[in-house]
């Protein structure tokens, strides 16, 4: 019998080029992936309002090619407003389409807390501008910020460059013994392809923006199996 496809589309910021890598790998071979695109070239959130303008826009074109589940996937932008701000855009999305949808920052929480993280590392790529609205988001919904860096790279590209190896050392450099677990925000930085190896360095739980979502799209389209190499979200269930 042929496998049922499953269609996900990704409303995705237009220089980002990591979020759909991450997607590909870390969904079986039956969901394809379907995206369109929000203006952002910036690494502050001077540019986000601008580029939310597109979101409509481009929830109806993922619309219109019927896919079963549509994911903002932007995690600034998707926290822009402050707590319940990613809701709102969730709930906008299906409102013009009538496909479920789900955004970074949501998924982001439900991985936080299927992990039992409340004390937190937090790491970003960002202009100070965006990080401290990572900070406000996560303490505006009860999690405690015991450690918040950003990067400080100049534009979306910058991040999307960033070397692996100086991104583990950034995040373990600014670790803290008493926290929980690390919080690596963005989509376009390349913490997927490095959790495990900071989990493995740490010895902490560690939740990326990307790796979060694709654990939360899996369910959410009946793909229960554990995926090994991508840190101890992947392995678990929501809600576990």
């Amino acid at each position: 019998m042929e496998e049922m496809r499953i269609k996900v589309g990704l409303i995705v910021p237009s220089s980002n080029t990591t979020v759909e890598w991450d997607f590909q790998r870390l969904m079986p071979k039956h969901v394809s992936l379907h995206s369109a695109r929000m203006w952002l070239t910036g690494a502050g959130a001077e540019g986000l309002p601008r580029m939310n303008e597109d979101m409509e826009v481009a929830a109806n074109h993922l619309g219109s090619a019927a896919v079963d589940l549509i994911v903002y996937a932007c995690t600034g932008g998707s926290l822009l407003e402050g707590a319940g701000h990613d809701t709102r855009i969730s709930a906008r999305i299906t409102e013009l389409t009538g496909i479920p949808a789900t955004t970074i920052s949501t998924a982001s929480r439900q991985a936080l807390t299927a992990l039992d993280m409340h004390k937190l590392v937090v790491c970003c790529p960002y202009q100070d501008s965006m990080t401290k609205k990572v900070g406000a988001y996560l303490d505006a919904n009860g999690y405690q910020v015991l450690s918040l860096a950003g990067r400080r790279k100049e534009d979306n590209l910058a991040i999307g460059n960033d070397p692996l190896d100086e991104i583990v050392e950034f995040v373990s450099a600014n670790t803290v013994d008493d926290a929980d677990g690390i919080f690596l925000s963005c989509t376009n930085w390349r913490t997927t392809d490095v959790c495990q190896r900071i989990e493995d360095r740490t010895g902490m739980p560690v939740v990326t923006a990307n790796q979060a979502t694709a654990w939360v799209t899996r369910h959410l389209v009946g793909v229960t199996d554990p995926l090994a190499g991508y840190g101890r979200l992947m392995a678990i269930r929501p809600n576990q």
